[in-house]
C-alpha cells in the first residue's frame, strides 16, 4: 500500500519575455538609423510641411488674439494670412528698388576699390619668411612628382587630356532654366503658405487625428502638444521682436552712414537672424563691402564696424536673454548640436528649423516617459528639478 501523499500537479510558469540590453540597443540604433534615412530622402516633402507648422505656430498668438474678439476663427486666419503676404510683397518690393539702385551705383565705386586694394597690396605680400617656406614647399613637392615619374615604366605615356570644346548655351535656354527655378521656389512658398493656413483652421482636428494616431497615454500625450506649442509660439514671437531690434536700428545707423541699400541690409540682417550663429555674421558681409567700396577712405568701414559691433553687444547681453529668459528650455550646448545635426540634414533650412524642432522634442521628453533621455539630455531646467520630475512621474504601462 502507498503511503506516501499524492503530489499537487505543479503549474508550469510562462517565462516573461525580457529584452536584453544589447538587443534593445540595436533595435533603438535601427530605428533611429531608418529615422534619419527617412528624414534625408523625405525632406522634399518634409522640409515644406515643417516650414508651415513653423509658420502656423508663429502666426497663430496672433490669431487666438483675433478671434478673442469675437471674430470668426476663418476671417482670424484670413486677416493674419493677408496682412503677412502684404508684408512680405512689401518687404520684396523694397528689395527689387534697393538692388535696382545698388545696381546703377556699384559701377562708380570702382576706382575706390581699385585704390584700396594698391593700398592693402604691401600688407597682403608675404614676408621674408613665409616666402622662403613657400619656395621649400614647391620644391618638395617638385621633388616628389620627379621621384614618382621615374618609377613609371619607360614605355608607359599618359594620354593627352583633349580639350573639349564645350557648347555654350543660347540665351533663350538659360532663360527658360532661370524661370523654371524661380517657379519652383515660388512654387515651394505657396505650398507652404496653403499648409499653414490649413494647420490654422483646423488646428483642433489635426491634433486631435495626432493624438489618436499616436495612442498611448491621449491626456499626457495633448498636454505635451500643448505645451510645445505654446513654448514655440513664445520663442518665434521673442526672436521675430529680437531680430525687428536688430534690423531697424542696423538699417537706420548705415542709412546715418551713408552705406548704399541700408534698408536692404537691414531687412536681411533680420531675416538671417533666423539662421543661427551663421546668420548674424552673413548680415554684416555685405555691409562691411559695400562701405569699402563706396568711401574713398576708411571711416565709413570703421563707422560700420562700429555699429555692427555695437548692436551685436547689445543684443546678446541685453535684449536676447531679456526676451528669451526660459521660454526655450533647452541648452545652449544642445542648440549647438542640434543647429548642426538639422544643417547636415536639410542644410540652412535646417538651422532656421532647429531650435524650434528641438523645444518640441524637449517638451516631449518632459511629459512621455519613452523620451525621457531627451529631457534629461536637452533641458536646461535645474538638476533638482529634473530629478523631482523623473521621481514623480508616473510608470509608462504600453497598452
Amino acid at each position: 500500500m502507498n503511503t506516501h501523499p499524492p503530489e499537487t500537479p505543479t503549474v508550469p510558469t510562462i517565462p516573461q519575455p525580457v529584452m536584453p540590453g544589447v538587443q534593445r540597443f540595436v533595435l533603438c540604433g535601427a530605428a533611429l538609423a531608418l529615422g534619419i534615412l527617412g528624414l534625408h530622402f523625405g525632406k522634399a516633402l518634409l522640409i515644406p510641411l515643417a516650414l508651415a507648422a513653423l509658420l502656423a505656430f508663429a502666426l497663430d498668438p496672433a490669431v487666438n488674439w483675433l478671434e478673442s474678439r469675437r471674430l470668426p476663427r476663418g476671417l482670424a486666419v484670413g486677416a493674419v494670412m493677408a496682412l503677412t503676404i502684404a508684408a512680405l510683397l512689401g518687404a520684396a518690393a523694397v528689395a527689387t528698388v534697393q538692388v535696382g539702385e545698388l545696381g546703377q551705383e556699384l559701377p562708380t565705386h570702382r576706382q575706390n576699390i581699385q585704390k584700396k586694394l594698391r593700398e592693402l597690396r604691401p600688407a597682403l605680400t608675404p614676408s621674408g619668411t613665409t616666402r622662403e617656406m613657400t619656395r621649400l614647399m614647391d620644391m618638395v613637392s617638385r621633388e616628389f612628382e620627379t621621384a614618382t615619374h621615374a618609377f613609371e615604366p619607360a614605355g608607359s605615356t599618359k594620354p593627352k587630356v583633349q580639350q573639349v570644346a564645350v557648347e555654350t548655351r543660347s540665351g533663350s535656354a538659360r532663360a527658360i532654366d532661370l524661370v523654371m527655378r524661380v517657379g519652383v521656389q515660388l512654387a515651394t512658398v505657396a505650398l507652404v503658405l496653403i499648409l499653414a493656413v490649413i494647420m490654422l483652421l483646423q488646428r483642433a482636428e489635426l491634433r486631435d487625428r495626432l493624438l489618436r494616431l499616436l495612442g498611448g497615454d491621449t491626456e499626457r500625450m495633448a498636454e505635451a502638444l500643448a505645451e510645445s506649442g505654446r513654448r514655440v509660439s513664445r520663442y518665434l514671437t521673442a526672436q521675430l521682436m529680437v531680430n525687428l531690434g536688430y534690423g531697424v536700428p542696423m538699417a537706420l545707423g548705415l542709412w546715418f552712414i551713408g552705406v548704399p541699400g541700408a534698408w536692404l541690409w537691414g531687412g536681411l540682417a533680420t531675416v538671417l537672424r533666423f539662421v543661427p550663429y551663421l546668420g548674424p555674421a552673413l548680415g554684416a558681409v555685405m555691409p562691411l563691402v559695400l562701405a569699402f567700396a563706396v568711401d574713398p577712405g576708411w571711416s565709413m568701414v570703421l563707422w560700420t564696424l562700429g555699429l555692427i559691433a555695437t548692436l551685436e553687444l547689445i543684443s546678446n547681453n541685453v535684449v536676447e536673454p531679456l526676451a528669451y529668459g526660459n521660454s526655450t528650455g533647452v541648452l545652449p550646448l544642445a542648440v549647438l548640436v542640434s543647429a548642426a545635426f538639422w544643417a547636415l540634414l536639410w542644410g540652412p533650412v535646417g538651422l532656421v528649423l532647429a531650435t524650434p524642432l528641438t523645444v518640441c522634442l524637449v517638451v516631449m521628453g518632459r511629459h512621455l516617459a519613452p523620451l525621457r533621455f531627451l529631457d534629461v539630455l536637452f533641458s536646461s531646467a535645474p538638476r533638482r528639478a529634473m530629478m523631482r520630475r523623473t521621481v514623480s512621474a508616473p510608470s509608462y504601462t504600453p497598452r
